[in-house]
């Protein structure tokens, strides 16, 4: 019985040290940390807008809400342009005329033609009602050949008709076209192409004026290659930009977008943003086609990807130029500013309180508990007016329960302080931070065991707790109550075991 209290003394004295060390390695490892983790926060003026961060944006060109392609009509010639490219026509201005003289040429022609239909209808009519007459007073054994070339000349007779509606409509369209010899623009805008491989003179010679607006490239307009002449709409403009493959899901049709010029990032304009043109994907390994400030995969990806145009309405396209390159933005009240420090409520703790604080750093770059003073609160946007307390030169962090004062804090960017870090929170933190005593059950005591082997315990002192539990202790066997053991006093004092 000694040697069994003895035992059950030795495993509770092992289980002791076992929680003792499970203990430490919870908290006491923690405590150890915290002075080496470290908290990011961000600049006031960034959080609060003040200073611009870093935005995404795409890359975009100004454009013609609308193309007008002209065509030459099939079969006509041009006479005279009486455009050059780059300049500016309005709705009804002639572009250029036909040349008379040749469809006056085809009329004539069709009207011959015609004549000679018509003659031919006379003819065969004549034929058909002889050859009838013919076949009455021919013999039984005629009648078959009779009648095959009366069939014969009917049929004739019926393509004959046919062709002298074919001319006719030939022909009212050469009259047509001789009252429309001009050709005006339908809208006001700049010529921006002008293809003389579309027109030549009889003699052969070709119009120079084969040059395109340097502001715009032959893969950027909406001209058609079958066009004789490309007017580009002005007045009303709409950008447009490119995604790529891997980031079209950054384009939201719908969204509110800015608008802001490469040269002057103070001149916005707002616009919609559009769906994107799946149907015109263009293999481009050109980066300037991608979404800017986000990370790529490598130049091979970019070599391979598809880039597809998407497009932006305009409110108000006042001020900007044909061709001018801008950058597009979704638009997040980055540009909207309100007198004085406005900071978001999700940075402030304890607002219904006569304390309300935040966690700044401090001039030794140490985490602290830094009291504000509240003024107005903005409910659309959820932000209060910092009266005092706080400036723009100060650095924040996102509050989390695990936060301590003293902690060493480091400036990073807004996503690495709403995620606590780099990595997230602390090793411990991640696992230990925000458990409560109670949430240290059994099982992590259990799973903590296996760090600790158990002292000699006389011939079985290479087993470990578990195991010498098994092998010494018969579970059939009635265990003596602690309290009641020979050698232990009622308050579980051990008195002079030897």
């Amino acid at each position: 019985m000694k040697k069994r209290i003895i035992i059950v003394l030795g495993i509770l004295i092992a289980a002791g040290g076992i929680g003792t060390g499970v203990w430490y390695h919870f908290y006491g490892n923690t405590q150890g940390k915290t002075g080496d983790s470290i908290v990011y926060v961000s600049k006031v003026s960034v959080i609060s807008g003040t200073e611009t961060a870093a935005v995404n944006r795409f890359a975009g060109v100004v454009e013609p809400q609308k193309t007008v392609n002209v065509k030459i009509e099939s079969g006509r010639k041009v006479k005279e342009v009486e455009v050059k490219t780059g300049e500016e026509v309005k709705a009804g201005q002639l572009l250029f005329e036909y040349d008379l003289s040749s469809i006056e040429d085809d009329l004539k022609q069709a009207q011959l033609d015609l004549d000679r239909l018509k003659n031919e209808q006379i003819s065969l009519t004549e034929q058909i009602s002889t050859l009838e007459a013919e076949k009455k007073k021919a013999k039984a054994d005629d009648q078959l050949s009779y009648t095959i070339e009366i069939e014969t000349n009917k049929m004739n007779l019926k393509k004959n008709e046919y062709s002298q509606k074919s001319k006719q409509a030939e022909i009212d369209k050469l009259q047509s076209a001789t009252q429309n010899t001009e050709v005006r623009s339908e809208i006001d805008g700049v010529i921006q192409k002008i293809d003389t491989s579309k027109m030549t003179s009889d003699d052969g010679d070709s119009v120079d004026d084969s040059s395109t607006m340097d502001s715009m490239s032959s893969n950027d307009d909406g001209s058609d290659s079958s066009a004789f002449i490309t007017i580009l709409s002005t007045g009303a403009y709409r950008v447009k930009g490119k995604v790529n493959e891997q980031n079209r899901d950054s384009v939201v049709p719908g969204e509110s977008v800015i608008i802001r010029s490469r040269v002057d990032s103070s001149k916005t304009w707002k616009g919609t943003m559009g769906s994107i043109d799946m149907n015109n994907g263009t293999s481009d390994s050109d980066s300037s086609d991608m979404y800017m400030g986000m990370s790529s995969t490598g130049s091979d990806d970019q070599t391979s990807s598809t880039s597809y145009p998407f497009y932006v309405e305009l409110d108000s396209s006042e001020d900007l130029m044909l061709g001018q390159h801008v950058y597009i933005e979704r638009d997040m009240g980055q540009d909207d500013k309100k007198d004085g420090l406005w900071l978001s409520d999700y940075y402030i703790l304890d607002t219904d309180t006569n304390e309300p604080y935040v966690w700044a750093a401090n001039d030794k770059n140490r985490l602290e508990k830094r009291y504000v003073t509240l003024g107005k609160h903005d409910d659309s946007l959820g932000e209060y007016e910092i009266v005092d307390g706080l400036t723009k030169k100060d650095a924040i962090a996102f509050p989390t329960d695990s936060l301590e004062e003293g902690e060493k804090t480091e400036v990073g960017d807004l996503a690495q302080t709403m995620s606590g870090g780099a990595d997230g929170i602390t090793d411990m933190d991640a696992d230990y931070g925000n458990m409560d005593d109670a949430q240290i059950d059994s099982t992590d005591m259990e799973s903590g065991a296996d760090s600790f082997t158990e002292p000699d315990m006389e011939e079985d002192s290479a087993d470990t707790a578990d195991d010498s539990s098994e092998d010494m202790i018969d579970p059939n066997e009635e265990l003596v109550p602690i309290d009641e053991a020979p050698g232990m006093s009622a308050d579980g004092n051990v008195e002079g075991i030897e």
